[in-house]
């Protein structure tokens, strides 16, 4: 525990005693570069990371959608390596996150493949490599690996910066200080107090879950106050009306236009709310890759995303800052601001349009960690299938309902749910719809924040008078 500690990035925090409030902390580049960090991170990792510290998804029904992919049969996925690659996906910056001082890079993340002429580094296990060899090799990191002597890994090593309580992050300035403490409130001088802290992954995790539902994760995790109580509470998303058929007029993409997916919708007439999906394996491998696209992708893409709390003012802060100041290059910059999927991730007919990243080149790690870095171990020449079929086995019939919990399909628990909820069988219609690449990113944006995410994607909403 003491070298745990030891390891852990320390911060000054400015508390005023008075309001139980932090007015900003005071960091280094290790800390920053930890946060900044979560942008690369696959959403179904943040999940499990959070569950582990006793934490909860506070918003949207991923974690439904999680859960329920965690206790589906086997028999219904690909392979259990599949299974695997959505509750565990790999960060298309693992590599270099490995370097910080506080990293969520799993133990059982240590594993890479090469071709035999070592051309590239993939975290997942294909048939081919892109240059047409076999995979023939598995290296594993050797403990411990680093950046040498570069210091810093998306923030330069010598920049410190301010961060706010709603998770601004500021270049150091005094005026700045006194500006927060005027907004506050804070006229007399004699109620704030300075502190240090380490912080350590469990207040990591915390403060990065606060941060999607308060504005003010600091005194939420440091201070334990209840301050954002009153501001806790989730936005539901209010979409534009629409029809549950129309198609999208702008995209210029031929997948988006060629690529559909049909799904019914049982739907409770009364309310015009949507019961659960009848769905056939595209469908729910479109819900299940949402668990592999990393944070930032949501903040860069769905900028209109409905969050009420102020983890896009720390997105907002890396797209602002000046890369000759403060980060280490623009390809640092890049992999924040807009980040990608693992390599090796995307299956061929999947409808949001998210960008793999290129597999690093064996040269290229070569000379960031060094040659004997890495232990290397021959592998079986056996066909792997590759991920290009999705996720789920098909044909396969599958019920979702409105808060994304995924079940085989059964007339008899669809029964079951329509009799749960009290609603009169008469009621009860089916509604057909077909997603695009729009409907899709409508569906990703609901489930990320709201609990009804077929229904606030799907139910045309009545024009508010």
């Amino acid at each position: 525990m003491a070298h745990e500690a030891s390891q852990s990035p320390s911060l000054k925090v400015l508390v005023d005693e008075e309001k139980n409030r932090v007015v900003f902390a005071e960091s280094d580049n290790d800390f920053v570069d930890v946060l900044f960090s979560f942008m690369t991170m696959p959403i179904g990792t943040i999940i499990r990371l959070t569950r582990e510290q006793a934490l909860k998804w506070g918003i949207g029904c991923l974690n439904n959608l999680y859960e329920s992919i965690e206790n589906l049969d086997d028999k219904y996925l690909q392979s259990e390596k599949r299974k695997e690659m959505l509750l565990c996906p790999r960060s298309a910056a693992e590599i270099y996150s490995r370097n910080l001082k506080l990293h969520f890079v799993d133990s059982n993340s240590n594993e890479y493949y090469v071709c035999g002429s070592g051309c590239t580094l993939s975290p997942y296990k294909t048939a081919r490599c892109h240059c047409g060899n076999d995979i023939g090799y598995m290296v594993k990191p050797k403990n411990p690996v680093s950046l040498p002597g570069v210091g810093g890994v998306f923030v330069k090593p010598t920049a410190r910066f301010m961060i706010t309580d709603d998770f601004q992050v500021l270049p150091m300035s005094t005026m700045t200080c006194l500006t927060l403490l005027k907004e506050l409130g804070a006229v007399d001088g004699s109620t704030i107090k300075e502190r240090c802290i380490n912080i350590g992954k469990d207040e990591v995790l915390k403060l990065i879950n606060c941060s999607l539902t308060s504005m003010a994760p600091f005194s939420e995790t440091v201070l334990e106050s209840p301050v954002s109580k009153t501001s806790s509470a989730i936005r539901r998303v209010e979409f534009s009306p629409r029809s549950t058929t129309e198609s999208q007029s702008g995209m210029d993409t031929t997948r988006s236009k060629e690529a559909k997916i049909a799904l019914k919708l049982i739907i409770n007439e009364c309310n015009n709310k949507a019961l659960y999906a009848e769905a056939e394996k595209d469908f729910v491998d479109l819900i299940c890759s949402f668990l592999t696209f990393p944070l930032g992708y949501f903040l860069n893409k769905l900028p209109s995303l409905s969050l009420k709390g102020c983890l896009g003012n720390l997105y907002n802060s890396i797209k602002d800052f000046d890369v000759d100041k403060y980060l280490n290059s623009e390809e640092m910059k890049a992999t924040l601001v807009d980040p990608k999927l693992a390599p090796g991730i995307a299956y061929s007919t999947q409808l949001i349009l998210i960008k793999e990243a290129l597999h690093p080149s064996w040269s290229t790690v070569e000379s960031l960690f060094g040659r004997n870095s890495f232990a290397w171990e021959i592998i079986s020449q056996s066909r792997v299938a590759t991920i290009r079929e999705g996720f789920m086995k098909g044909p396969s019939m599958f019920m979702v309902t409105d808060n994304l919990i995924i079940t085989p399909l059964s007339p008899i628990s669809g029964l079951s749910l329509i009799n749960k909820s009290n609603i009169p069988i008469s009621d009860i219609v089916e509604r057909e719809v077909t997603i695009g690449e729009e409907e899709a990113l409508r569906l990703l944006e609901s489930a990320f924040v709201s609990r009804s995410a077929l229904t606030d994607a799907f139910i045309l909403k009545e024009p508010k008078q």
